[in-house]
């Protein structure tokens, strides 16, 4: 009987394997309740270890993780994900706002936050190496197309469900490039990609071709508060001694996004 079940589990492996099902992992109820006590957690993705352990499910969580890691080889030089989660009480806590009596946290807001791309102009990031705050980007707004890049404002209308957007953005590390931006929505999840399509220079060297910087956004709402899950992926090509640089400054990256989204409520 043992030997009958086991040569049935063996002919269903080939199945699973052709559908991609190994690195269909979305974050379990453990690691969930983990992040929601804690707050954060990250994890680094490779080659060798490419399953995504803290994605939660959702009915966008297979086109979020198809976009952004399904290709990770030897010339990717960062891959990680990482799971916040912040209470809808804390979010009023962190507002700027003076009258903290009828902050709007419903998710009507949060599409209407992560649309607000001219707000990430000034927005910081820890710079590890000179161990201090720095802006990340001295410029960033919506543009009509990619080719002209000619600014126009944020779109805030309606609901951010299919549409898509052109970002131009002067980021402190590589400098200019554009982005298109992607977004669906349902009641529960609001999900965002990003990708460059433009190059990314470090200095004078070209340092990420087209559409090989990859961003991904999930926002989950359980009721009591947010999930926020960040996945980035980056193909890069420059010298060795760089790379460590490199990876600390993606990881700020990071973080810098979660406060973008947390702060302007």
């Amino acid at each position: 009987m043992k030997l009958f079940k086991a040569k049935k589990l063996l002919a269903v492996i080939p199945v699973l394997l052709s559908m991609g099902i190994q690195n269909a992992v979305a974050a379990t109820p453990a690691v969930m309740a983990k992040v929601k006590k804690s707050g954060k957690e990250f994890h680094k993705i490779t080659k060798d270890e490419k399953n995504e352990i803290l994605l939660p499910d959702s009915v966008y969580a297979d086109d979020t993780r198809n976009f952004v890691f399904s290709e990770i080889t030897d010339k990717t030089g960062f891959a990680a994900e990482v799971l916040y989660y912040i209470s809808k009480d804390e979010l009023v806590v962190k507002s700027s706002k003076a009258d903290k009596s009828n902050i709007d946290t419903s998710m009507n807001a949060v599409s209407k936050i992560v649309r607000s791309v001219s707000k990430m102009k000034g927005m910081q990031y820890y710079s590890n190496s000179k161990k201090r705050y720095e802006t990340l980007y001295s410029e960033s707004y919506r543009v009509d197309n990619p080719e002209n890049c000619n600014p126009i404002a944020d779109d805030l209308s309606d609901s951010s469900d299919g549409k898509q957007i052109y970002i131009f953005q002067n980021e402190h590390t590589f400098g200019k490039a554009v982005y298109r931006v992607r977004y669906r929505e349902n009641s529960k999840v609001i999900s965002m990609k990003l990708n460059n399509v433009s190059n990314m220079y470090y200095g004078i060297i070209k340092a990420v071709d087209v559409d090989k910087c990859r961003i991904v956004v999930n926002i989950v709402d359980d009721g009591d508060g947010y999930f926020i899950y960040l996945g980035m992926r980056v193909d890069c090509s420059l010298p060795g001694f760089l790379e460590g640089k490199m990876t600390q400054s993606f990881q700020a990256r990071l973080d810098a996004l979660y406060n973008w989204i947390t702060l302007q409520f």
